[in-house]
């Protein structure tokens, strides 16, 4: 059995593909040496594919009147990793964290928008149009931007599942609604069900995930089923991590918000962990930076223990 590792970017500009790809498999081979270095090897041998669709999401920006400089963000990424390798295993603490340039928490940047949070917070589609417009646009039923986002991430499914491979899934920000919703369709459309229903993605990890929004919820596939259909049933493990002061991942707890996947046995388990994002991009403290959340040693666990 082969094993297939299936990365699922997030929001917002992104370089190309190959640029992208570069600077998250470095991020996590440096962590890999780092820390464990004897799995290096089997991580290396393991089938790697980034599932990008950040050419759409650059298209839907730049219409939106947003500017992207690649060559500037290519540094500045190049930059953000640099740093983060200088930190040891031991140096992802609080304390660390704290001492970081320009930290905000949520609240804080929340305020800076001018959200106001009244009763239990969540990401009003309000906020979400101002600070996430391709998430937003996203779940817009009048846009293909979701479908058209969707179609390419069930390609490298399709495939490791036919080759029967061992596969994970490691998935940032808008990539875990993408990943979810596209879960959902293989375990309950009747264009993938008779033929995938019973291929499961053997570990499931979710960064800087907005799963466990309301507002997100409510407009994920199948939220409008009842009973198991709600949900994807072919995720053997889902461990979720999400970083201090992330507003994306506010609600930093999943196995709650899921647990009836667990009791209708759609999932053996979900597990969350709490962690540090020690990246600084452009001077400033960025919670929400993915490779600043694969370098991190529990994620780099996550992903050696099951390599």
């Amino acid at each position: 059995m082969g094993k297939t590792i299936l990365f699922v970017h997030g929001r917002s500009f992104k370089p190309k593909k190959t640029a992208l790809r570069s600077n998250w498999l470095c991020a996590i081979e440096h962590g890999i040496a780092r820390d464990r270095k004897g799995k290096l090897a089997a991580f290396k041998k393991a089938r790697k594919e980034v599932v990008y669709y950040g050419d759409l999401s650059n298209a839907l920006l730049r219409s939106k009147g947003k500017r992207y400089q690649e060559k500037e963000d290519i540094k500045s990424r190049a930059e953000t990793l640099a740093a983060l390798k200088k930190f040891d295993a031991g140096q992802f603490t609080k304390a660390m964290y704290r001492k970081l340039p320009g930290k905000n928490s949520y609240k804080e940047f929340l305020a800076d928008v001018g959200a106001v949070a009244l009763g239990p917070l969540h990401l009003t589609e309000g906020l979400v149009s101002v600070v996430a417009a391709d998430m937003r646009q996203y779940w817009n039923f009048d846009s293909e931007f979701g479908s058209n986002v969707r179609a390419r991430m069930i390609g490298p499914l399709k495939r490791a599942m036919n080759r029967g491979d061992k596969i994970m899934v490691v998935s940032h920000s808008l990539g875990t609604l993408i990943a979810y919703d596209t879960f959902w369709k293989f375990s309950r459309t009747a264009e993938y069900r008779p033929k995938y229903t019973n291929k499961r993605v053997d570990t499931w990890i979710t960064l800087g995930s907005p799963l466990g929004d309301e507002t997100v919820k409510r407009n994920l596939k199948g939220a409008g089923a009842s009973g198991p259909r709600r949900y994807p049933g072919n995720i053997k493990r889902w461990e979720n991590v999400s970083a201090e002061d992330d507003f994306i991942s506010h609600d930093s707890k999943l196995s709650n918000d899921y647990k009836a996947m667990y009791k209708n046995s759609l999932v053996d388990e979900i597990n969350d962990q709490r962690i540090y994002n020690l990246a600084v991009r452009r001077g400033n403290s960025n919670p929400h930076h993915g490779a600043g959340y694969l370098i991190h040693p529990k994620v780099i666990k996550l992903i050696t223990d099951w390599v």
